[in-house]
Order: structure tokens, then sequence, then C-alpha cells
């Protein structure tokens, strides 16, 4: 009997599995869904690996097939639910490939963090980067280091390179179109203050105020609070403070489902009825009891595109860059 604390060999495993180390080990260390082998034989390699404790050596499987089958990716705050999902969505679509998320996360609202979280990628030797990057200051991110790792943008990218965008246009006309079907009139955004200046393309203000001009609506009421985006608490706090000022602010978009869910519970602690369009489509706010509607900007569809287009640079090909249109859901 092994003890806990001996660390087995493929030599052990394969003798235990009646098969040759070759076989062990291209069926331990080759990518999932390695097909060379009989179902039969892999199980039996795979059990011998549980019962022995055999635990597979990345580092060394990476010098000597250069490449760590890892994915970096540099991901907005994870306390919004949106980072989250996406997060969960992306690891689902590489971890068939055989290729593990490592995920960095930043708090800080700027392209410097967001190059210092590249470059502790690089530093593990990740096999690509999946970057998810905003415009700020009229300029989206465009990282630089280690050239020859390939990259896939999310979000927003810099032109012609290999990126799948959101076309939050899209969603803003889906939200205004619905609000102005349930004959509101005036339209406002609540959003953290931070989304005066940074959005995508460009910030959700100015999205907003073109589509109502193209809807001929008046010019849309603007609303912050202080605070992150993920706040909720704040986001609550800054919502009591606009309605108990008692101005008509008619249908609201939510810059996120955490906005639109903030302002949705303040408006019920005042009794208040106030048409509100959830915007991101995360479980958190699809679970909400009051069902509101909301813009889904379809992050596993968005998950799937970047892997997606990651195989094909890993496969020497050349992937347009794609957008994601949203979609609109009620209740």
């Amino acid at each position: 009997m092994i003890k806990e604390s001996a660390v087995s060999s493929l030599k052990e495993v394969a003798r235990l599995a009646n098969v040759h180390p070759t076989t062990a080990s291209s069926i331990l260390n080759a990518a999932s869904g390695n097909s060379r082998f009989g179902e039969e034989t892999r199980l039996r390699v795979e059990a011998a690996a549980r019962k022995l404790g055999y635990v597979r050596n990345r580092a060394a499987v990476g010098l000597r097939e250069r490449r760590s089958n890892s994915i970096g990716l540099v991901a907005g705050n994870l306390l919004n639910p949106f980072f989250a999902l996406l997060a969960q969505e992306l690891e689902k679509c590489l971890q068939p490939l055989g290729y593990e998320l490592v995920l960095t996360s930043h708090g800080a609202d700027s392209d410097a963090d967001e190059t210092r979280l590249a470059q502790i990628l690089f530093e593990r030797a990740v096999d690509a980067l999946l970057i998810w990057s905003e415009v700020r200051n009229g300029k989206p991110t465009q990282l630089t280091g280690k050239p020859g790792c390939p990259r896939v943008y999310l979000g927003y990218a810099p032109r012609c390179v290999p990126s799948v965008t959101i076309n939050i246009e899209k969603g803003i006309e889906l939200a205004v179109g619905y609000l102005a079907r349930m004959g509101c009139r005036r339209i406002s955004l609540y959003s953290p203050s931070y989304a005066k200046t940074a959005g995508l393309p460009k910030p959700r203000p100015e999205i907003l105020s073109d589509v109502c001009r193209r809807y001929r609506l008046p010019r849309p009421s603007l609303h912050y609070h202080e605070g992150e985006s993920w706040d909720l608490s704040a986001a609550v706090q800054g919502a009591m403070r606009i309605l108990a000022c008692g101005k008509d602010v008619g249908g609201v978009i939510g810059y996120n489902d955490v906005c639109a869910t903030a302002w949705a519970l303040a408006a019920r602690e005042l009794g208040l009825a106030t048409p509100v369009v959830g915007f991101d489509g995360t479980m958190v706010f699809r679970s909400l009891p009051a069902r509101l509607p909301y813009v889904d900007l379809r992050a596993p569809v968005m998950a799937e595109a970047a892997v997606t287009m990651l195989m094909k640079i890993f496969r020497g090909e050349r992937p347009r860059p794609m957008a994601i249109d949203p979609e609109f859901l009620s209740f």
C-alpha cells in the first residue's frame, strides 16, 4: 500500500493498469478528449492514477512540449457579477479542449493595472491571453509585452486585432424601444459616476443620447451614484436620494444589473412604480422575485466565440473581429 505522502510515478500507474508507460503518459498528460485509446483503457488508467494518488507534473509537461495548456484572462472586477459569469463561461469552453483558465482580476480602472496583470500572466507562461478591454479617455486598452503570445480582446478592442466585442448600442436600442412601447417619453440612465468617461465603445450616456435622438425622445436624464459598478449598497443609497427628490425620471435603464436592482429596491422601499430595465443578464438578476426585463449581453455566446477565435489563432489562421448582439428578455 502506498502512503498518502508518496508521489506515484507513471510507471507505477502503468503497472497497476496493465498498460505500457507510454500509454499511461499519453492518456494522463494529453489534452482532454484524447481518442487514441479505447474508453475501457482510458478509464482503467485514470482509476489507477486516482488510486495511487498520481499528480500530473504540469511544469515538466510544459517544458517538454513548450506549452502550459493554460490561458490567461485579464478580467474586470469579479465583484461585478457579469465578469464572474464571463470567467465561468470561458472556463466551461476551455476545459473540454484541455486548457485551464488562469484568472486575474483588477479593481483599478486603468490601463496600467491591466498591463501589470498581463505581465503576471506572461510570467506564468500562459499559451495565450484573453483581455477584457474598454475605452478610456477615448482610447481602448493596448497591451504590450511578450511578442508572439496570441491574444483575443473582449468587450472592446484596438482596431484590426482578434476581438469579440459587444454591440452596446444595440442593447441600448432594445431597452429604449421597450420603454417607449411602455409609454415612457422620458428615459433615464442610472450608473456609477465613472461611467461618464468609460464604456464600450464610448461612454454609455453618449450612446443613450444618440439612441433617444433617433427615437425622437427628449434628451435622457443621467443619474449617478458614487461607488463601484458592483456596489449594491452604494447604488441603493444613490437611488433613494434621487427618488426622494420627487423628480419624474420616466423609464430607467440600469448601467448594469446591479444598478437596475438597486433602483427597483429603492423604488419599492418608497412605494413608487418606475419601469426599470436591467443590463447584463447575470444569474443574480434573473433570480430576483420581481423578474424585471433586461438586456442580455450573452456571456456564454461571447465566451464560446472568444475561445473558438483563440483556437483558430493556434492553427495559424487570422480570424476576423466579431460583435455579439445583445438580446432583450421580458416576463
